[in-house]
C-alpha cells in the first residue's frame, strides 16, 4: 500500500517487534510500495545495524504463503526470501489485527522497476522452474490452495456492477462509474469469459506444482551480486505451471516483458509443453482480478484517504489502455 496503516501508531509497532522477535528497533520507514491495499511494508533497522523487512497484513493470512518460501529455502532452491522466525519459533506474529512477517532484506530494486539484465532473466526462468519442480509434502499440501478455475474477484465484481447503479457521489466514484457506463459490456464480457474458460479447464484435469501465483518482475528483486530473488508469497497456490508462465509467457503488461525477455526467461526454465488455453484463462482471470480488486477500493473500503481511492480509479483505468492485461486477454483465443 502507497500510504501507512490508518490509527497504528509506530512505537506500538516497534513494541511489539521488540516482544516478538526480540528485535531493538533503531529505524523504522514505511516503504509506499505495492498496490495490496490490505498489507503495509517497512525497511527495519535493528540496533544491530542489521536491515530487515518487515510486512504487515490485514484480514486473513495465507498460512502456507509463509511456510511455501520455508520449505524451498530449506530445500536449497536458489534466490528465495524466507520468513524470519519469531521468538515462539512461528513465521509471523500479531499486532492488534495485524499479521507481522519479517525477513531478510535484499538491497535491491525490483525487476519491474529496474528492468533485469540477460543473465537475470534467464536466472528467474531457472528458479522457476526450480519451485515448480519442487516436491509439497502432505501436511503443507493440505494447508494450500488449490486451483478452482473460478476465476477470483469475480463476485465482487458482480458487486460493483450493482453499486454503481445507485449514483455514487464522491469523486474517486464517480470516476469509476463514469469509466463503468463505458466499459460495463466490455467489463461483463471479459468476466463472462473468463468463467467459460475456467469451467473448460477445470474439466481437463492439469498436472499441478507448486505455484508462486504472482510471480510479475516487481516480485522479482535484483540485488548488487547480480542475483535474482523471489518474493512476496501471499498468493502461493497449487496450479498447473501456466499460472506462473503467464506472467512471462506474454505477460500481464507489455512493458513488463517483451518476446526476446520471454525467451531468455524460458531458455532457463527449459524445455516444457505450454498450455495456450490455461494461458488464456489465467489473463482472463487476472483481468477480472484486477478490475475487482481496484473497483473494491474505491467502493468499498472507507478506511482508504481519498488520494488512495483515487489512485484505486486511476490505475483501473490504466488496465484498459493499450499493451496492458484486458487488451492482450481480449488477443487469446478463445
Amino acid at each position: 500500500m502507497r500510504e501507512p496503516p490508518a490509527l497504528l501508531d509506530p512505537e506500538r509497532l516497534r513494541e511489539a517487534l521488540e516482544a516478538a522477535y526480540g528485535l531493538a528497533v533503531a529505524d523504522l520507514r514505511f516503504l509506499p510500495l505495492g498496490y495490496d491495499s490490505s498489507a503495509w511494508v517497512y525497511r527495519v533497522e535493528g540496533a544491530d545495524g542489521v536491515p530487515r523487512f518487515l510486512k504487515l497484513r490485514a484480514g486473513p493470512l495465507n498460512v502456507a504463503g509463509l511456510r511455501v518460501p520455508h520449505l524451498l529455502h530449506a530445500s536449497g532452491v536458489p534466490g528465495i526470501v524466507a520468513p524470519l522466525p519469531s521468538r515462539a519459533g512461528e513465521l509471523w506474529a500479531t499486532l492488534d489485527s495485524f499479521a507481522m512477517i519479517l525477513y531478510p532484506f535484499v538491497d535491491g530494486p525490483a525487476g519491474m522497476a529496474a528492468g533485469l539484465t540477460d543473465a537475470q532473466w534467464v536466472a528467474y526462468g531457472a528458479a522457476l522452474r526450480a519451485v515448480h519442480a519442487t516436491p509439497v509434502p502432505p501436511g503443507l499440501a493440505a494447508l494450500m490452495r488449490r486451483e478452482t478455475y473460478a476465476p477470483p474477484g469475480a463476485d465482487t465484481l458482480r458487486e460493483v456492477d450493482v453499486a454503481l447503479q445507485a449514483g455514487p457521489d464522491d469523486p474517486a466514484a464517480r470516476s469509476l462509474a463514469g469509466l463503468w457506463r463505458g466499459r460495463r459490456g466490455e467489463i461483463l464480457g471479459l468476466l463472462e469469459r473468463a468463467e467459460g474458460l475456467g469451467r473448460n479447464l477445470a474439466a481437463r484435469e492439469l498436472p499441478e506444482v507448486l505455484c508462486h501465483g504472482d510471480i510479475h518482475t516487481g516480485n522479482v528483486l535484483r540485488d548488487g551480486a547480480e542475483r535474482v530473488w523471489l518474493v512476496d508469497w501471499d498468493e502461493a497456490v497449487l496450479a498447473p505451471k501456466e499460472r506462473d508462465l503467464m506472467f512471462v509467457v506474454g505477460g500481464i503488461s507489455a512493458q513488463l516483458v517483451s518476446p526476446s525477455q520471454e525467451a531468455l526467461c524460458l531458455q532457463g526454465y527449459g524445455e516444457a509443453p505450454i498450455d495456450r488455453a490455461a494461458l488464456a484463462y489465467y489473463r482472463h482471470a487476472w483481468a477480472v482480478s484486477d478490475i475487482a480488486s481496484f473497483a473494491a477500493d474505491v467502493l468499498f473500503r472507507p478506511d482508504l484517504s481519498p488520494a488512495a481511492r483515487a489512485h484505486s480509479a486511476s490505475m483501473l483505468t490504466r488496465l484498459f489502455a493499450p499493451g496492458e492485461i484486458i487488451s492482450i486477454a481480449a488477443a487469446e483465443p478463445a
